[in-house]
């Protein structure tokens, strides 16, 4: 098939490997050398270490893993993968992801979830961009994936746009948790991008109240200026 029907990057639309993703594409990718431990933000130092807005408040979740920054080329495999349904690009995503996790030598969970949609957005769109990209990190790490075990109640509306104090109340209650049985000791939480951080910390504070211990996040890219907002 490859013969056929060659391999095209779905960035430049030139040759490539069946990663999709040509080798100069790669490495234009906004690459993350250091960020903080805890939410994730890149920072200008030369070693990953805590910000100074988690030591002056601490989030709920532990550990953040963020790959790309969320710009140039980046932003567009994500939005091609969430919006266009181009899969290929989530699956690059997903073994971006897998691979960041290997190499910094994190601790593993003990299962992984994905953000919630809502059944009506579910519908709507056709697909849950965070269960897709949480499904192919189960299979690359070999992880349990609890997917129907954090689910989403009410059908909020976008963040974009709103401010941090905003997001908080458009969250508040939307999520529950729906499994058998309490969460294991430490979970995964799997998104795509993480812009303020608010929905990723109102489901830790769920995954906690029904008896997770630890909850880390793991995105594919990292808003930078998420800080300000």
């Amino acid at each position: 098939m490859d013969f056929f029907l060659p391999p095209r990057c779905v960035l430049c639309g030139s040759s490539a490997t069946r990663s999709c993703l040509c080798e100069a594409c790669k490495s234009d990718l906004p690459w993350i050398a250091s960020q903080c431990l805890q939410c994730g933000l890149p920072l200008n130092t030369s070693k990953d270490e805590i910000c100074g807005q988690c030591i002056a408040k601490t989030p709920p979740f532990t550990h953040t893993l963020a790959a790309l920054k969320y710009q140039f080329p980046a932003d567009r495999l994500v939005q091609s993968f969430k919006f266009n349904r181009q899969l290929v690009a989530g699956r690059i995503l997903s073994r971006i992801m897998s691979e960041r996790a290997i190499r910094t030598g994190i601790d593993l969970p003990g299962a992984i979830i994905p953000v919630p949609l809502h059944r009506r957005r579910l519908v709507q769109r056709g697909f849950n961009q965070a269960y897709e990209l949480a499904a192919d990190i189960s299979k690359h790490l070999n992880l349990p994936l609890l997917a129907m075990a954090l689910r989403r109640r009410r059908n909020t509306k976008a963040q974009s746009g709103l401010n941090r104090k905003q997001r908080r109340k458009n969250l508040s209650n939307a999520f529950y948790w729906a499994g058998a049985t309490k969460p294991c000791r430490h979970i995964a939480l799997v998104d795509d991008v993480m812009t303020t951080g608010t929905t990723v910390a109102e489901c830790t504070r769920v995954l906690k109240t029904a008896g997770a211990k630890r909850v880390d996040v793991w995105v594919a890219a990292r808003a930078i200026r998420a800080r300000k907002r």
